[in-house]
């Protein structure tokens, strides 16, 4: 997958999580307080379920068939047979720059041989953000934060795979980061 989409859309700190209490992303499964899933499909390569966080007022869609966790204020997914993950948390503050540092502190505790590229300054779908990209323990990742509409609240996205298995899901990955918005009401 090219540095290009990658940097395109996710935004925020890398650490691993092995695929313990996963669930499939079933229609039937009710979501966490925090989010509320409905179907969607925008794409039609892709088809997927929309989850929204009320708390940050922003949405994402994640492809059908993958696996997913909810957590308070945040969601974690990836492919059924693994190998790629994205993750997105809510945040205190909305200072983006100092959320991406401790976002860089967190991840150089979890990973080894990191190796990051510059910060870059981007909107998504309207909302500003901070993002980073690099390498860790043979993995592509990139990390970052983005303002969300609620004030005083980020929303942290990262991502990681191996180089083969990002390129494999290219197109759901591309997807997923097309689809992070704020949502209206």
């Amino acid at each position: 997958m090219s540095k290009k989409i990658l940097v395109m859309g996710f935004i925020a700190f890398s650490l691993f999580i092995a695929g313990c209490g996963k669930k499939d992303a079933p229609a039937e499964n009710k979501p966490a307080d925090t989010a509320a899933a409905a179907p969607k499909s925008e794409d039609a390569a892709v088809k997927g379920e929309t989850f929204t966080n009320e708390a940050a007022q922003v949405s994402v869609d994640l492809p059908e068939g993958w696996k997913y966790e909810q957590t308070e204020g945040g969601l974690s997914a990836e492919p059924a047979e693994g190998g790629f993950i994205v993750h997105f948390q809510t945040l205190q503050g909305d200072e983006l720059s100092a959320a991406l540092d401790e976002a860089d502190k967190v991840l150089a505790k979890e990973v080894k041989d990191l190796k990051l590229g510059e910060v870059q300054d981007l909107e998504v779908n309207g909302m500003p953000a901070k993002v980073v990209d690099g390498t860790a323990d043979g993995m592509e990742v990139s990390f970052g934060v983005v303002n969300t509409p609620v004030e005083n609240l980020c929303l942290l996205v990262y991502g990681f795979g191996a180089p083969e298995t990002v390129k494999k899901y290219q197109k759901d990955i591309t997807f997923i980061l097309q689809s992070l918005k704020p949502i209206t009401k």
